[in-house]
């Protein structure tokens, strides 16, 4: 299944709006998470949700890791060329996710940021190779920016939490 179109009005197409709703929404529980985490490292809220908090965020994260690497493996089944190291790489970031929720926070926490990385590299490359459209690799670059800042405040808020 290729998405590359030799009409460039359908490359550049702008995401469908649903998705772009439900992708700006799904970032909220990861800003919530890192704003949360970040007032109470500051002490400008009271620290006592912190652990529920980052359980919360690391859980999501896995979540929606592994919902990516469900997009992958959804793809590679509709198309009928895909690579067995497709099939193989797409439970990649289930598998991950599940060891980001067992790590101890701050790590699970870092870990989930590498992996929000290394599937937006992923996901760049099969946009460049065509497997992806574009409006979805346009948008999961724009919603990988901010996960992973997400995240990484968030693990760093965490560490300041956990020095005092």
């Amino acid at each position: 299944m290729t998405f590359q179109s030799a009409d460039s009005a359908v490359e550049k197409r702008p995401a469908p709006r649903l998705s772009r709703m439900l992708g700006y929404a799904g970032l909220l529980p990861f800003l919530a998470g890192a704003l949360y985490l970040t007032a109470a490292a500051f002490r400008l809220v009271d620290a006592q949700f912190a652990a529920f908090a980052t359980l919360a965020l690391t859980v999501y994260g896995a979540v929606i890791l592994s919902f990516l690497g469900g997009v992958r493996w959804g793809i590679a089944v509709a198309s009928a060329r895909a690579e067995a190291g497709v099939f193989v790489w797409s439970v990649m970031p289930s598998l991950g996710g599940w060891v980001a929720v067992l790590l101890p926070p701050s790590w699970g926490l870092l870990m989930l940021a590498c992996g929000f990385l290394l599937q937006g590299g992923w996901d760049l490359h099969a946009g460049e190779k065509g497997t992806l459209p574009q409006w979805y690799v346009r948008l999961r670059r724009r919603l990988t920016v901010v996960v992973v800042a997400s995240l990484l405040v968030a693990a760093g808020s965490l560490l300041i939490l956990l020095a005092r």
